[in-house]
C-alpha cells in the first residue's frame, strides 16, 4: 500500500509548494530548508520596538465560498482578519504565515485561494514567508478544507494605545465595513438554506455572491499612518461579538462606550438577513458588525485633525458615540 492509498498525496502537496515558490516574491536568504529567516534590521528604524503578533482564520464563510464557487476573496479574507487585529495597536506588517489543512487537496481549490492570500500579503508588503499543508483524510471531509494565518508586526512601545487614558468625553470614530466581512457565517448560511437563496439573488446593485464573498476591508495599513500622526487611546477590530464585544475590550472599566446607532446607515445586506431570518436586533449587533468594522477611541482635541487627515485620503468616516461615565459597557442607543 502507498500513502498516496490513505489518501494522502505527496506528489499533490509537492506540486503545491513549487506553485508557491514561483508566486512568492522572497529573497534566496529569507528561504530555510525547514523555517523562514527574518532580517530584523527594520527594527532598528524604532527606539524601542514591540512585536505584535495575531493568528485567525475565516470561518464557514468557506463553505459558502465553496457553495457558490467563489474563492479568490478568501486569501484578501485572512490577511484582513489577521492584520486588522494588530491594526487595533497601529502595527507595521513584518511576515505572515498560513496554516491549510484539507480532506482531499484539491490543487485548483488552493491554488485560487493561496494565491489571493500572496496578493493580500505583497499589496501590504507584509511576504507570507512560510506555512503548512496538511491533507488529512477522515478527519476532514473531501472538498472541505480550512485555512488560519499567523501575522507578526511591529510597533513603537510609546505608540501602543493606553486605556487607561480613555476617559468620558472622548470620542469614537469609526470605518465603514465593505460587508459582513468575515463573521457571523453560520448564521448567514442558516438564513440562506432556510430561506431557499441563491448565489444569483439581486439585492440592490449586486447579487448575493458579489455581497456576501466580498473580501473583508483591510485596515492594517491606514491604522498604521493613523497611530503615527494622532494619540491614539484605543482602537478596536469589529469581528465576531459585533460591536459591543470587541469595543468592550479597550474600554476601562468605569467607563461605557454610548453608540449612537443613528450615526451612520446599516448597510443593506444586515437588514436583509436580519428580516429573512428573522434575527431579534439585539442578535444582529451581537454577531455582525452592522456596517463599521474598525473603530478609534480619540480626544475631541484630535478629531477635527484626525478627520481631515482621512477627508485628505478619500476615507469615509462615522462618528459613531462617544465615551460616558459607567461600568465598562458598551451601550447601543
Amino acid at each position: 500500500m502507498l500513502y498516496r492509498d490513505s489518501g494522502v498525496d505527496i506528489d499533490k502537496g509537492d506540486s503545491l509548494v513549487d506553485f508557491l515558490k514561483k508566486i512568492i516574491k522572497l529573497k534566496p536568504e529569507n528561504i530555510g530548508p525547514f523555517a523562514a529567516i527574518i532580517d530584523l534590521k527594520v527594527l532598528k528604524e524604532y527606539s524601542e520596538p514591540v512585536l505584535v503578533a495575531s493568528t485567525d482564520g475565516i470561518g464557514t464563510k468557506i463553505d459558502l465560498a465553496l457553495q457558490w464557487g467563489k474563492l479568490e476573496g478568501l486569501g484578501y479574507d485572512l490577511f484582513a482578519m489577521c492584520a486588522n487585529d494588530i491594526g487595533v495597536y497601529g502595527a507595521k506588517p513584518l511576515f505572515f504565515l498560513d496554516y491549510y489543512a484539507t480532506g482531499h487537496l484539491d490543487l485548483e481549490v488552493s491554488k485560487s485561494v493561496l494565491r489571493s492570500l500572496v496578493e493580500a500579503c505583497e499589496s501590504f508588503n507584509c511576504p507570507l514567508v512560510g506555512g503548512e499543508t496538511a491533507e488529512l483524510p477522515g478527519l476532514l471531509e473531501k472538498g472541505k478544507f480550512d485555512i488560519a494565518g499567523f501575522i507578526v508586526g511591529v510597533q513603537e512601545k510609546s505608540k501602543l494605545p493606553n486605556p487607561s487614558k480613555v476617559k468620558p468625553g472622548d470620542l469614537l470614530l469609526g470605518l465603514p465595513s465593505t460587508g459582513v466581512h468575515s463573521n457571523g457565517y453560520s448564521l448567514v448560511r442558516a438564513i440562506i438554506e432556510k430561506c431557499g437563496l441563491q448565489a444569483d439573488y439581486k439585492l440592490g446593485d449586486g447579487t448575493l455572491r458579489e455581497i456576501l464573498l466580498k473580501p473583508t476591508r483591510i485596515y492594517v495599513g491606514l491604522a498604521e499612518e493613523v497611530f503615527r500622526e494622532f494619540d491614539i487611546k484605543g482602537a478596536a477590530h469589529i469581528t465576531g461579538g459585533g460591536i459591543p464585544g470587541n469595543l468592550s475590550r479597550v474600554i476601562p472599566k468605569d467607563c461605557d462606550a454610548v453608540i449612537d446607532k443613528s450615526s451612520w446607515e446599516v448597510p443593506e445586506i444586515f437588514k436583509f438577513l436580519q428580516e429573512r431570518g428573522e434575527v431579534p436586533d439585539g442578535e444582529m449587533w451581537r454577531v455582525f458588525n452592522m456596517g463599521i468594522g474598525f473603530i478609534f477611541i480619540v480626544s475631541k482635541d484630535e478629531l477635527k485633525d484626525l478627520a481631515q487627515f482621512l477627508q485628505n485620503r478619500g476615507e469615509s468616516y462615522y462618528i459613531i458615540g462617544e465615551i460616558a461615565e459607567g461600568s465598562g459597557k458598551v451601550v447601543l442607543k
